[in-house]
């Protein structure tokens, strides 16, 4: 049965950005690929230029001989060139001794760093998938923060990803997990992007007028952040899977700490400050960089044997019930709420959501720390130690959402 992965680049445009010289070279080292579906490297639309139509052709309907590196690196040229990352490719450029032109296009300095360091370029993409939207589950240790805690060594990192191979491995999800670690020392944390497979996955394809089928392993990225201030995981696992997060706890306590339950997962958020402060709980005076904050949205459930959910929406919350002459819901339970947060000097506000009592969900990781401050001096967020008396239920869990 075929295991080819049906990857296509649909991204054409960025082919046109290319510096003819640097894509011939690329190409030549899957010239016996190209040749075979039709397409001549010597140049083939009349005028020795390269006939990019025909390539793009070719990608946008590959075959079972097609080579993965192919296909992976004009992903990684297509999402990282863009005008707004030239300056960092210059560096990363500069730190692989190679030179870049004064007409050179970002997609042009991306591909000259893949023909000289691949795994450079993957690991700068990797940072990428780092800073995108994610869901994150928030993990606390009991102990104090650490003094010191460096980034881990690659041998650290290849260790840490062979104890997750082994949870992969047993959950049919293959091996050859990988992680990398990226320092981000102004918020005194640290980034870990876990790329692994997920189980195998059948489809059905056309090829040459015959329908047959595929069969392969998706890729996945994780996230998992740590925080040394307050010393606790944030993890971000795109499949959702508990078991999944507790593995990731476990081998991050392991491999980090030396202790497989040093992190534990209990109340981080709360909406309380809605009942017992009302508008006041919405206040920004006191945190630069946020102008306002407006509630819009509650979900409230009320005892049922039915899953009674109930939704109610305004541009202004507050100012919906005082123009009503309402006071604020105090039956049933407020299962999650939605703010409107105009962030300075942003054109239009951002939505944040919060769920009790450990999820989050950040739009852009500037965003993280005004969010959390603001959550804090609020009482949305706990503080690493909480009161003796505070119970941690199973299955609880916080989304904060930011849109």
């Amino acid at each position: 049965m075929s295991t080819f992965n049906p990857r296509r680049f649909a991204q054409i445009d960025v082919l046109r950005q290319l510096d003819q010289d640097n894509l011939i070279t690329f190409l030549t080292t899957y010239s016996g690929y190209l040749s075979g579906r039709g397409f001549s490297i010597a140049g083939n639309n009349g005028d020795g230029e390269l006939d990019l139509d025909k390539l793009a052709e070719i990608l946008l309907q590959p075959t079972e001989g097609v080579d993965d590196d192919l296909v992976e690196a004009l992903f990684l040229l297509h999402e990282l060139s863009d005008e707004d990352r030239f300056e960092e490719l210059c560096k990363l450029a500069d730190a692989v001794d190679v030179t870049v032109k004064p007409d050179s296009s970002p997609a042009d300095v991306a591909l000259a760093i893949w023909l000289k360091d691949p795994m450079r370029l993957r690991r700068s993409h990797a940072e990428v998938l780092v800073l995108k939207p994610k869901s994150y589950f928030y993990f606390q240790s009991e102990e104090d923060a650490p003094e010191n805690f460096n980034l881990p060594d690659d041998n650290l990192l290849a260790d840490i990803a062979a104890a997750m191979d082994v949870w992969f491995a047993s959950k049919k999800r293959g091996t050859g997990a990988r992680v990398y670690a990226f320092d981000a020392p102004e918020e005194n944390k640290i980034n870990f992007l876990i790329r692994h497979g997920m189980p195998f996955k059948r489809e059905g394809k056309i090829e040459n007028g015959k329908s047959s089928a595929v069969f392969y392993r998706p890729e996945f990225h994780d996230v998992i952040i740590y925080d040394r201030t307050s010393n606790e995981l944030a993890i971000f696992n795109k499949s959702q899977a508990k078991g999944e997060r507790a593995m990731y706890v476990a081998v991050m306590g392991t491999k980090l700490f030396g202790d497989p339950d040093y992190f534990i997962s209990r109340h981080k958020f709360t909406l309380d400050p809605l009942w017992d402060d009302g508008k006041d709980s919405l206040a920004t005076a006191d945190i630069e960089g946020i102008d306002e904050i407006k509630l819009t949205e509650l979900q409230i459930q009320y005892p049922s044997p039915h899953n009674d959910f109930r939704i109610r929406r305004s541009d202004d919350f507050f100012a919906m019930l005082e123009a009503a002459g309402e006071g604020f819901p105090e039956d049933g339970d407020l299962h999650s709420a939605k703010f409107s947060v105009k962030f300075t000097g942003s054109k239009r506000p951002r939505t944040v959501s919060i769920a009790p009592f450990n999820k989050a969900n950040f739009d852009r990781n500037e965003d993280a720390p005004l969010i959390e401050s603001w959550m804090l001096k609020r009482g949305f967020a706990f503080a690493r130690h909480l009161d003796d008396g505070v119970e941690v239920t199973a299955g609880d869990e916080v989304v904060v959402g930011v849109e």
